[in-house]
């Protein structure tokens, strides 16, 4: 920031946003084909695949996008925002509001948006309203494949969309599949107060089983057990919740497709499930029915499963990988046929430097997604419909930078008192002569919905925008 004396009133009023030049991530996700993430300032951005409408932008005429785009608001109208948490589904995305109301978008063949129809969604729609009661009040929520799972403050879980394996953990069992599924949420067994799952510390999902994390460090499954992914030692199912036997002070779990990450207090990691692509990391291709102990690794501070390949984040910033690695989901460089039972650490970025200083991984689909601590997203694996964000759908073997979504850069401004009583002059630099729009909030976790004046040319190297003063305290964003 360039300010002087007389200037710094005015930035205690006004606040001046390039979502251009700042990252600002909080969360990362991904399903099929595709990536979403959330900034700070509450809007949701997608890129990838556009299947039945889960880029969010209102329409299916765009089959993909290689660069973030911003997710449009209900009925197209406006940006979606007051976003506190997201998720990325198979082919379809879930986000939380501040207000605590769930919205979905995209493919809706199994009900999995919620809101009692099979219809798709372009743009985000409410779920629950059907529910009894209706579902507001969440807190949390999980999910992967076909179903979501929430949790109200309350601490009952809920779940909707495919039950085919009993996903909704409610003791039914929506079969074949072609049958209804499950279109409006239903109450989790076992989770009401009192329930040996209410007010869980977290909820997941793979792509036939769901799990919840109790704040006790126990672990609970329910679902299809074909590969183990139960954790209770058999290939049966369970269609209500039932308890990890021997698995304690965990901290934090993940599923991916058929097998599910845990890690512990002592920042071990352990799991369980399908093993035929080394996802388990425990040196086999052997499925396990109970949890078994990642090899070579400690110092874990976050786990994520994507579909046949696992991350852990080590304490240091790195990231280590094992599984599948046919499209670079490993991150190494190369691509192999073969299973990687062994994890092994990402030594590398796309340019030959180090890659390291990673605070949040996920492991998605068959790409992988990485921010760091200045900010900038990363992201290799599968790139067929530009879901690693670079702008291209070429292969993308090794950490890559997503366009627009650089490092938090300082960027000069400078604030002055306009030359009308009530006014401010707005000033900074720049290279090219782009279009942008300049949005006002009173209240950021609100949005910015006031849009002041669209359709400006800039006019480098130097830009003016006069900017009225309202009496209370606001933020101007300049959105390119």
């Amino acid at each position: 920031m360039n300010l002087s004396i007389r200037t710094f009133f005015v930035l205690l009023i006004f606040s001046l946003v390039l979502p251009a030049n700042s990252a600002d991530v909080v969360s990362i996700w991904g399903g099929a084909r595709g990536t979403v993430i959330l900034k700070s300032d509450g809007t949701v951005w997608t890129w990838g695949a556009n299947f039945d409408g889960k880029l969010g932008i209102g329409e299916t005429n765009t089959l993909r996008s290689s660069v973030p785009v911003e997710v449009h608001g209900t009925n197209n109208v406006s940006y979606f925002n007051s976003v506190k948490a997201i998720m990325g589904c198979e082919e379809h995305n879930v986000a939380l509001k501040s207000d605590g109301t769930v919205w979905c978008w995209g493919w809706n063949a199994f009900g999995q948006l919620g809101n009692g129809t099979t219809n798709d969604a372009w743009t985000p729609v409410q779920t629950g309203l059907g529910a009894t009661p209706p579902l507001t009040n969440v807190v949390k929520f999980g999910g992967r494949p076909y179903f979501t799972l929430a949790v109200k403050s309350d601490g009952t879980v809920w779940a909707w969309g495919m039950n085919s394996y009993g996903q909704m953990g409610n003791g039914t069992v929506n079969t074949p599949l072609s049958s209804p599924q499950v279109s409006v949420p239903v109450q989790v067994n076992n989770s009401s107060p009192g329930g040996a799952i209410n007010s869980p510390q977290q909820v997941t999902c793979g792509y036939q089983f769901g799990a919840a994390l109790t704040t006790n460090g126990t672990v609970w499954t329910w679902g299809s057990g074909s590969h183990g992914e139960l954790g209770n030692g058999t290939t049966s199912p369970s269609y209500v919740p039932a308890q990890v036997a021997g698995l304690t002070n965990i901290t934090a779990i993940s599923a991916g497709w058929f097998h599910i990450l845990a890690l512990r207090s002592d920042r071990t990691v352990w799991d369980w499930g399908n093993n035929s692509n080394g996802e388990l990391g425990d040196g086999t291709t052997t499925n396990r029915s109970s949890p078994v102990q990642v090899l070579n690794v400690s110092n874990i501070v976050a786990v994520s499963g994507g579909d046949s390949h696992s991350s852990a984040l080590a304490t240091d910033g790195t990231i280590w990988k094992w599984g599948l690695n046919d499209l670079g989901e490993l991150g190494n460089g190369t691509t192999n046929a073969i299973a990687n039972p062994f994890p092994a650490k990402i030594l590398v970025d796309t340019f030959g430097n180090g890659f390291s200083n990673v605070v949040m991984a996920s492991a998605r689909d068959y790409h992988n997604i990485a921010v760091k601590a200045d900010g900038s997203v990363w992201m290799w694996g599968a790139n067929d419909r530009g879901q690693c964000g670079n702008g291209t759908t070429n292969a993308t073997w090794s950490p890559t930078p997503v366009v627009g979504l650089g490092a938090r850069v300082a960027l000069p401004l400078n604030l002055a008192a306009g030359a009308q009583p009530g006014y401010t002059d707005l000033t900074w630099s720049s290279t090219t002569g782009a279009y942008f729009s300049v949005e006002y909030t009173t209240n950021l976790s609100a949005g910015f919905s006031s849009v002041v004046q669209s359709n400006i040319l800039a006019t480098p190297p130097t830009n003016l925008f006069t900017a009225p003063m309202p009496n209370a305290q606001g933020y101007y964003r300049l959105k390119f």
